[in-house]
């Protein structure tokens, strides 16, 4: 597992993935581990929630090898979990300056 909580990451692009890893047979992107996949369903939860696909990751499953994120409102019959391969990057934030970082102005 590539990530740790507290990391906000970007979700690939449903086009991208089925590009990259094709359909299963109940029309949802399986990924290489076998254990977590991609629905049409958490698609839509992304684009009605995050349409910039930045989520942060809450929770790691490391046995299945997958994700659980804040802010995405999965019901509870039907899993929302991701993995290392629906993830394009992780979100480095920018830096805060203080003012005195600005101008450049503190005593040295």
């Amino acid at each position: 597992m590539k990530y740790k909580i507290g990391d906000k990451v970007r979700i690939k692009t449903w086009k991208g993935m089925e590009k990259e890893y094709g359909l299963n047979h109940l029309g949802s992107i399986q990924n290489h581990y076998n254990t977590c996949r991609f629905t049409r369903y958490m698609e839509s939860l992304l684009n009605a929630n995050c349409p910039d696909r930045i989520l942060e990751i809450r929770k790691i499953n490391g046995s299945e090898s997958c994700y659980y994120m804040k802010n995405i409102p999965c019901k509870k019959d039907i899993p929302c979990n991701w993995s290392d391969d629906m993830i394009e990057e992780k979100i480095i934030p920018e830096p805060i300056y203080s003012r005195f970082d600005i101008l450049d102005i503190r005593n040295k």
